[in-house]
Order: C-alpha cells, then sequence, then structure tokens
C-alpha cells in the first residue's frame, strides 16, 4: 500500500509539472528546460524574448500577500537560477538584463526576532528588489530583500547584494561594493 502510495504522489508530481510547462507555454510561448520549474504562472508577468536555462526556478505563489514578479524584455537566465517572490515579495526586473549561472533572488527573508520561537514558526518578512535595465548579474550572485541595482550596472561573480547599487557601477563581493564607476 505505501509503494502505491508513493507512486501515486510520483504520478500527481509528474502531471502538476507538465500543467505548470503547458500553462507558461500557452501563455508566454516559452518551453521550459528540463529541470526548470515555474510557480504561479498567473502571477508572473514575462516580457518578450525571455529564454532560461535548466534548473531555473521562478516562485511567486502568494498574490494575494502582495508578491509579485515582473521581467521585462530579453531578460536572459543561465542554469540553476531561483527567483523567489513568495510570502508578499515583489521583484522587478527590467529589460536587457543578463542573470549568470547559480543566481539567487528572494525578495522576502524569515523572521528570528523571538529567541524564544523556532525560526521557521515565525513567519516571513516581505520585501522588494529592483533590478534596472542592461544590468549583468554574475554566476553565483545572491541579491536580498530591499535592494534595487541600478541601470546598466555590473554585479561581479560571486557577490551579496545588501544594499542598493547606484547606476552605471561595478560591484564586488560580500557585501556587494561599487569599485568603479562604468
Amino acid at each position: 500500500m505505501k509503494l502505491f502510495k508513493f507512486a501515486f504522489l510520483i504520478l500527481v508530481t509528474q502531471v502538476r509539472h507538465l500543467y505548470m510547462a503547458y500553462q507558461c507555454y500557452r501563455q508566454y510561448g516559452i518551453n521550459l528546460p528540463h529541470g526548470s520549474v515555474v510557480n504561479d504562472i498567473s502571477a508572473i508577468k514575462i516580457g518578450d524574448g525571455f529564454t532560461l536555462g535548466e534548473n531555473c526556478f521562478l516562485f511567486c505563489q502568494d498574490p494575494d500577500a502582495g508578491s509579485s514578479l515582473t521581467i521585462g524584455n530579453r531578460v536572459a537566465l543561465n542554469t540553476g537560477v531561483t527567483i523567489n517572490a513568495d510570502f508578499g515579495g515583489e521583484i522587478d526586473i527590467g529589460d536587457n538584463v543578463i542573470i549568470g549561472p547559480d543566481v539567487v533572488i528572494r525578495a522576502a527573508n524569515h523572521i528570528y526576532k523571538e529567541p524564544s520561537v523556532c525560526i521557521r514558526d515565525q513567519g516571513h518578512e516581505p520585501g522588494y528588489i529592483i533590478i534596472e535595465d542592461d544590468v549583468w548579474l554574475g554566476a553565483r550572485v545572491i541579491v536580498l530583500p530591499n535592494t534595487k541595482i541600478g541601470k546598466g550596472s555590473i554585479i561581479g561573480a560571486g557577490s551579496v547584494v545588501t544594499r542598493s547599487i547606484p547606476p552605471y557601477s561595478v560591484a564586488v563581493g560580500t557585501p556587494a561594493t561599487v569599485i568603479k564607476h562604468r
């Protein structure tokens, strides 16, 4: 009986993924590459010329809580990118943005203020992320909530964006610090 339940759960998961892929294709004409997941396509706006690599994850599952994910025209995601606008978070990505492999963009963070309560039971604090036009995020960049990356900026590989970056800046490090202007 346990084997049957396990097999049924796998089947339901596969059917759900196929349905999400169908919805993504129907709404935007995008074929999801191997391993990529889009939840909830009805709460995500995607511009023309959008491309994504394998194993990318786009999450925006709480539109009633204020979650929103907007992706502009000609945005390219390399492999393994995670963009998460759940828990009331808002992410706005401009046009002509290049996002390198294994980048994580997450607009909400765990609440941890009360030490007597488990962190996982304290919920999330929503935030926003704005990535303006013509930005390049290098491999394995992490963009944290309540940040804005200005137009034409470059964020170096492995950097962690914890505060806003002015337009036409090159920023690197943990936390990302502006080292020069373009």
